[in-house]
């Protein structure tokens, strides 16, 4: 190395270290500096995940471990599983491919503008107290706009496509700065506070299996374990509708992202801010709850043994002619399990006059082995709900039975819901009727699947659906109006200017007017 480099300050990135040593060190063009100390004129660096760590290693004197732990966002990927194959620290490391890319960043559906982000007081106190200032890796935190310690906005130094991101910047001081909501800084310092966690500590990822028994907990989960996914939603909307996040970030509002980020079958690695929405909510804003394991819900279940040895007690005493009050005071059961037990074991007794007779009880098991409803069967009969509810417990097998039929009625309702709707609606999709059909789909589905593919309509091939290049068209030129001199030079500059999503370059011959506004602007030759 043939040039002198300033020393590596805790938390700083590594685009801030680069940009004192020039400032301090350099000679001439930022291009000489870069040659100096990596061997090449031209240096691209990530906010939070830049590359080639090891050759900053050998000039900083600090480990790759250091440098990734608190130099880099990396400990705050890995946490949330985004490099379970190690691939993005071998990325980081080695400066092979794009670490935007292994850490699956565009999978993610997110169009955050990468900015190197600082914020002006926390700039104002380091001159103050080191003599520069410089950029903060916690400040880095893709879709957060709020300094954790000051509650004020952040301010960006724009990077990537289309920037000067290899020129040399600094923080300022004087920038104009504004206030934000509560949410937004409250959530700001639960962020920090996790990222520091995953930096400050060796701690495994994230055990995915947390989030579902806190929901548990909460009643977001149903007996069978399937996720209130709409109540979840409606919940973060409720709690989040002040927070103000960078711009890209839009499409997490629907909260989309929920179902396959809780579904256990969904198994992909999400990105760190879609964790950190739900973790904020649903640890209550505790930066801590990430680092607790959290048990199931467990029902408490008396063991076969002891149960065994109760009803072997209470039969018993049924045979020695005790009667049912004193063997529910002895054995703190109520009368109604004492009756139970005399009735499964077919032990006669003796009770008061208002007892119905064997016919009327009689009368209701058959009634019950017909599948008729408790209330039906007592209504019929006349007697309480309560009496037809004893027998139907008091009789073996009659309550299987029962279950069987239900099981029945419901799968013949659910194969009728269906047709009828293919009659009335013979275009529809199997999407179509798992939306409009969805108790009847599910149901068949966890318990006949065969009958379900019988009754669905059959598949068909899928067909992408068409784009509206004449709608394109317009909010292209809308957007190119809206522009003032002096014009982008290229189409590249154009279409980052206005979000062309590619189309300039790659589909202009199907945009006529956009066409002819870019010859009108002289950015493209006739």
């Amino acid at each position: 190395m043939s040039m002198k480099t300033v020393s590596l300050q805790p938390y700083e990135t590594l685009f801030s270290w680069l940009s004192r040593s020039h400032i301090r060190y350099g000679a001439g063009p930022v291009a000489r500096t870069y040659h100096a100390l990596l061997g090449k004129t031209k240096v691209r660096l990530h906010p939070y995940l830049p590359q080639g760590l090891r050759d900053f290693s050998a000039l900083t004197d600090k480990g790759t471990d250091t440098l990734l732990s608190q130099h880099t966002l990396y400990p705050l990927f890995r946490f949330f599983h985004a490099d379970e194959q190690g691939r993005l620290k071998h990325t980081l490391l080695t400066g092979e491919g794009s670490s935007t890319h292994a850490a699956n960043i565009p999978h993610a559906r997110l169009h955050i503008p990468l900015h190197h982000k600082y914020c002006p007081l926390c700039a104002r106190e380091q001159r103050q107290r080191l003599g520069f200032a410089y950029f903060d890796i916690r400040h880095q935190l893709p879709g957060l706009i709020t300094c954790e310690r000051h509650q004020i906005t952040l301010t960006g130094v724009l990077c990537g496509d289309g920037a000067l991101d290899s020129a040399i910047a600094l923080p300022q001081e004087k920038r104009p700065v504004s206030a934000v909501s509560l949410i937004t800084s409250t959530f700001s310092q639960f962020c920090v506070a996790v990222s520091e966690q995953c930096s400050t500590s060796v701690i495994q990822p994230y055990l995915m299996d947390n989030y579902r028994h806190l929901l548990d907990r909460k009643g977001y989960l149903t007996r069978h374990h399937q996720l209130r996914l709409q109540q979840v939603k409606q919940a973060l909307g409720a709690r989040y509708e002040m927070l103000q996040l960078d711009r890209g970030t839009e499409s997490l509002r629907d909260y989309a992202f929920l179902g396959p980020l809780l579904r256990q079958r969904t198994g992909y690695p999400a990105h760190p801010l879609k964790h950190l929405l739900l973790g904020f909510w649903l640890f209550d804003g505790a930066s801590t709850g990430y680092l607790k394991t959290i048990t199931p819900v467990e029902q408490q279940v008396l063991p076969l043994a002891d149960t065994a040895s109760l009803e072997a007690k209470t039969l018993a005493l049924l045979k020695q002619q005790v009667s049912f009050a004193t063997i529910a005071k002895r054995l703190g059961k109520s009368r109604c399990y004492v009756r139970r037990i005399a009735q499964l074991n077919q032990v006669s007794y003796q009770h008061n006059a208002l007892m119905f007779d064997a016919r009327v009880r009689h009368r209701v098991i058959i009634q019950a082995l017909l599948g008729r409803h408790r209330r039906n069967i007592a209504n019929n009969l006349g007697v309480g709900m309560g009496y037809v509810e004893q027998v139907i417990a008091n009789t073996r097998g009659l309550r299987q039975w029962r279950q069987v039929l239900t099981h029945k009625h419901k799968r013949v309702k659910a194969i009728y819901a269906i047709e009828q709707a293919r009659i009335a609606h013979p275009d529809w999709l199997q999407k179509d009727i798992k939306q409009q059909e969805s108790q009847a789909f599910f149901y068949l589905y966890h318990h006949d699947r065969e009958a379900l593919k019988q009754c669905l309509p059959p598949r068909r091939a899928p067909t992408p659906p068409s784009f509206d290049w004449a709608k394109e068209d317009m909010r292209l030129i809308a957007a190119l109006r809206q522009l003032t001199a002096p014009y982008p030079r290229s189409l590249s500059a154009a279409g980052r200017a206005i979000g062309d999503n590619g189309h300039l370059r790659k589909n202009l011959t199907k945009l006529p007017r956009t066409h002819a506004q870019l010859v009108a602007y002289q950015i493209i030759d006739k």
